[in-house]
């Protein structure tokens, strides 16, 4: 699921303050009300259990901005330079960006994005680094 606002605020405090033993159980409780509105869904069937729930505290962490998610406002001009200079980076200064706010534009704001943009920017350090032709 995708969260943002309030209730992701939500969320990322439950990360940051609550003891790994408590956290499934908290974030279960969240989001059964969604997940169980799935077709299907039987809630006395194991299958229909998470059996993990993953969400970050990104919120909370000063080296990723204090958030992970970007977007284009709306007026904004030249936004298709803004992603371009993100995706060139700074390599005269060792510095590259990957995630889904630089991937390829069929690709911007998914995992899969992030991956790809990832790929790219390791093969971008290899070749400005690579001692070999």
């Amino acid at each position: 699921m995708y969260l943002y606002g309030d209730c992701s605020a939500y969320i990322s405090g439950l990360v940051h303050k609550l003891p790994k033993e408590e956290l499934h159980l908290a974030l279960d409780a969240f989001f059964k009300p969604y997940y169980s509105k799935l077709p299907n869904y039987e809630a006395e069937a194991a299958e229909c259990k998470p059996k993990a729930i993953l969400a970050t505290a990104w919120r909370f962490d000063e080296f990723s901005g204090y958030g992970s998610y970007c977007n284009f406002q709306i007026g904004i001009d030249n936004a298709d330079k803004h992603v371009q200079a993100l995706q060139t980076g700074l390599r005269d200064r060792g510095i590259w960006f990957a995630g889904e706010h630089v991937a390829p534009l069929e690709e911007m704001g998914t995992v899969a994005g992030a991956y790809l943009s990832g790929e790219q920017a390791a093969k971008s350090i290899l070749q400005q680094f690579s001692t070999s032709s």
